[in-house]
């Protein structure tokens, strides 16, 4: 029988000790035929440790292999991967952009731009990241069966997934949380702690046990005030 692995747009880098199997990550997933040029070239490419050589190894299967069918969502995922270990965030984001541009809700992309955002200190990307990220979210959410599932099936198939990226999703919220808060400027603060509670305003984790001691976020949204992230009086 012939084997196939599966591979996601992004690998995600972040630590997780519950990180989500291939079948339960939200957005495209590319085949990979056992004994491929492709898995060749990957299997390759996961072995080198130099990063000079990774990004030889990368560029090589881009001009190759990597062309064909949706596997240029595998490069820009292995680009990414490697830019981020390396602490280059500005081609980090130009792949990641990429990688959105072929696949929109990979959540997985989302994770490591949030990642290298937060690391490099640019609040304007995490918070547009983020923002992408709750949408991302949202859509899979609220998304119908498709043609060949059952609706029971997919609504079980849902719950399982949107579990298993629980720890990804409190992570993302905790970042941008934490970005928009230590704004210097208080406006600007301001401004991003209000786009953050509407942006998670309907997460279903309780992120105000997770987000700093003391944080406070509030928001004044016509009905009364809101307020998420609450430590301790």
């Amino acid at each position: 029988m012939r084997r196939t692995k599966w591979l996601s747009g992004a690998l995600f880098l972040l630590a997780c000790s519950a990180c989500p199997t291939s079948g339960q990550q939200i957005g495209k997933f590319v085949p990979i035929p056992a004994g491929s040029d492709a898995d060749h070239a990957l299997t390759e490419i996961n072995a080198a440790t130099d990063p000079t050589q990774k990004l030889a190894l990368i560029d090589k299967f881009a001009e190759s292999a990597g062309k064909e069918g949706e596997f240029p969502i595998v490069t820009d995922g292995l680009y990414v991967d490697t830019y981020i270990a390396l602490k280059n965030y500005d081609k980090a984001f130009e792949y990641g952009d990429k990688l959105f541009a072929l696949d929109p809700d990979s959540f997985q992309n989302a994770q490591n731009m949030i990642r290298a955002a937060s690391e490099k200190g640019d609040l304007d990307r995490l918070m547009s990241y983020g923002e992408k990220a709750g949408g991302i979210w949202r859509r899979y959410k609220d998304s119908a069966a498709p043609a060949e599932t059952q609706p029971a099936v997919w609504e079980e198939q849902k719950s399982k997934t949107l579990e298993s990226n629980k720890d990804g999703m409190t992570y993302i919220q905790q970042a941008v949380f934490s970005g928009a808060y230590q704004a210097k400027d208080a406006a600007k603060r301001a401004t991003l702690l209000v786009r953050f509670a509407q942006t998670f305003a309907d997460s279903p984790y309780a992120i105000q046990d997770s987000l700093p001691a003391g944080a406070e976020c509030a928001e004044n949204a016509g009905s009364g005030k809101r307020t998420l992230g609450k430590g301790p009086e």
